[in-house]
């Protein structure tokens, strides 16, 4: 028998600085996102020895239950942690050049519970005409039996001087979100182009990044990140595999397609009170998750957005929640209910950016407090 959902787990990174580029981990007080425990001291867990030797928006998935790889188990269920290879800090800063000849690569762990992990794998998931591969997640799916994995890349033409050869380049594309399948993570399929919506006046910049999936009622959810207006928007599909070109699609209805992607809500939280003393006018890295049953707040949806400094916002989550995931005005700014002495802090006084929650059971949460207390 399942047991219920009774905490959540938190991965996060903390920025550019030193030390930044690693994942940490913190778990809910109780049956809330919004009250949260650092783990280990306030010390990242999982720095990376391959590739850039940087890890940013960390991203823990627990296997779906018709995964065939769960049943040699010894919980009866796993776990995989993926990351962005990027080291920004080692970079000065220059996310430009990180988009030209940025890593083809992700960072993969599994886990069976949480608290030992496997040995890092440096998995190359994109094409060699690729400039970055930025925040991978993964989502099951059920028409295909395997995980899609999708992350955002600039992508470069061949037959345009540089397209091939990184050191070449020039200038950037813009970035398009790219998606792969895989059943284990260690293989993966030839990446292929999910979404691309060039959004910039002059051929240039202005993409889309920063895809997170949930599924309800046979429904995708689909919520990414605008680069024209650093703003969040929230798409549905029943096909997850429909594609999108040229431009946005428009509002959804209910006697319109239902197979391909469309809008429920645009800008989300913008113009909001942010909870942290400012309005949230952008932010990036959305983390869709929904709430466990008897969660303490009453809503069944938590929406986290990073809201970083080059966003106007304290450069931490900001936390968004409702009632409804398809109620294009559901979303609520509930900043307020998480005070800073509430969000995991770690040593160096680092917050958490682009990453991910999810819900455990009140097992898995002491097993990584006694761990990791």
């Amino acid at each position: 028998m399942t047991k219920p959902y009774e905490a959540y787990l938190w991965a996060y990174f903390t920025g550019e600085g030193e030390g930044g580029e690693r994942v940490s981990l913190a778990v809910s007080r109780g049956n809330t996102a919004l009250d949260w425990i650092t783990l280990n001291h306030g010390r990242p867990l999982f720095e990376s020895s391959h590739g850039t030797r940087g890890l940013r928006d960390p991203f823990i998935l627990r296997a779906h239950p018709d995964d065939p790889s769960t049943k040699d188990s010894p919980t009866g269920t796993r776990f995989w942690m993926i990351a962005t290879d990027l080291n920004v800090a080692a970079l000065n800063g220059d996310f430009h050049e990180a988009q030209i000849r940025g890593s083809q690569y992700v960072e993969i762990w599994e886990s069976d519970d949480l608290v030992h992990w496997s040995d890092q794998r440096h998995v190359k998931v994109n094409t060699d005409l690729a400039g970055n591969t930025w925040a991978p997640e993964a989502h099951w799916i059920d028409e295909l039996g395997q995980y899609a994995v999708y992350w955002s890349s600039n992508l470069y033409d061949p037959a345009i001087a540089g397209g091939a050869d990184p050191a070449a380049r020039e200038d950037a594309t813009y970035n398009r979100l790219m998606v792969s399948l895989t059943r284990d993570f260690r293989t993966f399929s030839e990446p292929q182009v999910w979404v691309d919506v060039q959004r910039g006046p002059d051929g240039s910049g202005f993409g889309t990044i920063d895809a997170t999936v949930a599924k309800q009622d046979g429904v995708y959810y689909r919520f990414i990140k605008d680069e024209s207006t650093m703003t969040i928007r929230e798409e549905r599909s029943t096909r997850f595999s429909a594609t999108v070109a040229g431009s946005y699609p428009g509002a959804w209805t209910p006697d319109g397609p239902q197979d391909e992607w469309t809008l429920v809500a645009d800008r989300i939280g913008d113009g909001s009170p942010n909870g942290y003393g400012g309005v949230f006018d952008g932010g990036e890295g959305p983390s869709i998750f929904p709430a466990n049953p008897g969660d303490e707040t009453g809503f069944a949806w938590y929406l986290f957005i990073d809201q970083p400094r080059y966003h106007h916002g304290p450069n931490h989550y900001v936390p968004f929640a409702s009632h409804s995931i398809a109620d294009p005005n559901g979303w609520v700014c509930v900043g307020d209910r998480m005070p800073s002495s509430q969000l995991p802090t770690n040593a160096d006084g680092g917050r958490p950016r682009h990453g991910t929650v999810i819900p455990i059971t009140a097992v898995e949460r002491d097993r990584v407090l006694e761990t990791f207390g």
